[in-house]
């Protein structure tokens, strides 16, 4: 009955708990949508006048214009190159070339809000500016995707940036005051439900893989697909502006012995440039290792032909072993093959088409940059909601180029008090939606799975352990049963001998009453008094062991 019953009991707790979670996932799934990652769609072009980069398509407007921007890991705004950004010495094709532009006078929804300067902070150190024209209209992701209204728009002409740019920074725009924040893209996405959090994943695309492989931009998530995994976290930088702070610990080159870098230094990631820039020390062991040349006026490494074709046979390796200190600790290897140095510059950055080496040199530490180059082989994931980002070995499916590749997505889950930050010394809550993120669904299965498990195992623990004591029992049961069977066998001899002793004492006493009656016949009448006190003591014993006899015959 025992084992019944406890096997029920284990099974009713089960089913309890598996109908708790079906409700959940039921009110879940009645009361908000639980967002999945945007896989933002590449343009399917090669764009930039310093190297070939890959570009994403967006919508800006009503009715919607394409542009080509390039994803920037430091902006929080769409920046859009503006028709007057083509006049002059451009030529002809100069749209098409600058990822196409952006007419604020053909949008219904155009808001303009005024000129200001561009958002550029870090990039400002390394000589970069520009002013834009600001204002609001709606944004679509690639051709059929999401759709955000009154989004902050910059338009821009400078020379400075040749595409436009997607900021990806989930922080507010800022225009007259820090008081008055403008949503980012990612922050509204977040906002809007659209997304599960306000995170991102990227890596640039190589043009110089066989097939070139294009970028892969993720919002809210990440692509499996695209990245080798490893162990080791950033921590988000102390300066809100320079959160995707590194430590560099080594350069290594295949071709050398001495390494590139003789120690660790801290290097921000940032999208928006696209060369690789380290102190004057670091430059000249590139020089010396690769056979570079210093172009002052364009301020470039420039690249001979016959260097291009020995570095091309050598097949080297560049290696920057990255961790959150620049020295010690935790570390992961990003290998950067000569490939992705070999780029080119084209007007108008450049007056004819030149191979160049992606280095500049750093006049202080403000200055050290990983910029856009570095991110063709590595693959960072930043998470905003709990501060951190990895940083990884990219893949690059061969697929890729035909674009035959489907991702696979995972969900970054936001955390129990997820905020979007509106600059960078206040923050807004978030008032998106509050489901449970799909790691939190699969946590609590897992965590109810296991629970069942542990009752299950109980209950069998327990039948288990309710059968050995039963089991004990029988046994003691037999050993009494046993023991109790010897000692009565015992107490049957001993009765036994028992009354063998009185039957004994009865045939001693027949035998004196007979002796007794043979004298009173033959001996004189004179003796009969003294004969008769004979007899009646003689009686009166038998009459004492008659009475023991019953006594002892009832005797159990």
């Amino acid at each position: 009955m025992f084992e019944l019953s406890s096997f029920a009991a284990g099974i009713g707790f089960a089913a309890v708990v598996l109908l708790s979670l079906d409700s959940i996932a039921s009110c879940t799934s009645l009361n908000t949508t639980i967002a999945a990652p945007i896989s933002l769609q590449p343009s399917l072009s090669w764009d930039g006048d310093d190297g070939h980069w890959s570009s994403f398509i967006m919508q800006v407007g009503t009715p919607p214009q394409n542009v080509r921007l390039l994803p920037s890991t430091s902006g929080n705004a769409l920046w859009v190159v503006l028709p007057d950004g083509c006049v002059g010495d451009y030529p002809s094709n100069c749209a098409e070339l600058r990822g196409y532009t952006f007419n604020p006078n053909k949008s219904s929804t155009w808001s303009y809000l005024g000129l200001y300067g561009l958002g550029l902070i870090e990039e400002s150190l390394l000589g970069y500016s520009g002013n834009a024209e600001f204002g609001y209209d709606n944004v679509t992701l690639g051709w059929h995707g999401e759709k955000v209204e009154k989004q902050v728009i910059q338009g821009f002409i400078a020379k400075d940036f040749y595409l436009g740019s997607l900021g990806i920074s989930p922080y507010a725009v800022n225009i007259t005051t820090i008081n008055d924040p403008h949503p980012s893209l990612l922050g509204a996405l977040k906002d809007n439900g659209q997304v599960p959090s306000i995170s991102w994943a990227y890596t640039a695309g190589a043009f110089y893989q066989v097939p070139p492989v294009f970028g892969s931009l993720t919002l809210g998530g990440f692509d499996t697909t695209r990245f080798k995994p490893n162990n080791v976290s950033f921590p988000f930088g102390a300066d809100p502006m320079r959160e995707l702070l590194v430590g560099i610990q080594s350069i290594t080159f295949d071709a050398t012995v001495s390494p590139l870098l003789p120690r660790g230094t801290y290097a921000l990631i940032d999208s928006l440039v696209p060369h690789i820039w380290l102190p004057l020390q670091i430059c000249e062991t590139f020089e010396h290792a690769f056979n570079l040349t210093w172009n002052s006026s364009s301020k470039l490494y420039i690249v001979t032909e016959d260097t291009h074709n020995r570095l091309i046979q050598q097949n080297a390796n560049v290696t920057f072993k990255l961790g959150p200190d620049p020295a010690g600790g935790d570390f992961v290897d990003i290998v950067m093959p000569y490939g992705a140095f070999d780029l080119t510059a084209s007007a108008p950055n450049a007056t004819n088409s030149i191979r160049y080496f992606p280095l500049r040199r750093a006049q202080n530490a403000t200055q050290y940059t990983l910029g856009r180059t570095f991110l063709q082989q590595a693959y960072v994931i930043a998470d905003y909601g709990r501060s951190n980002f990895s940083v990884s070995q990219a893949l690059f499916p061969s697929t890729s180029s035909s674009q035959n590749s489907a991702p696979y997505l995972v969900p970054i889950s936001a955390p129990s008090t997820d905020v979007i930050p509106t600059n960078p010394t206040s923050s807004n809550s978030d008032t998106g939606s509050t489901a449970l993120s799909p790691g939190a669904i699969g946590g609590l299965t897992a965590g109810v799975v296991a629970l069942i498990l542990l009752v299950v195992i109980a209950v069998l623990f327990m039948v288990r352990f309710r059968r050995r004591q039963q089991a004990a029992k029988a046994a003691a049961a037999k050993v009494e049963v046993a023991a109790a069977a010897q000692k009565e066998d015992e107490m049957d001899g001993f009765r036994k001998a028992e009354l063998d002793t009185v039957e004994a004492a009865r045939h001693e006493l027949a035998t004196a009453d007979a002796a007794l009656e043979g004298e009173s016949e033959l001996e004189a009448p004179d003796n009969s008094h003294e004969m008769s006190a004979q007899a009646n003591d003689s009686i009166y014993e038998l009459a004492t062991d008659d009475v023991q006899a019953p006594e002892l015959e009832s005797t159990p």
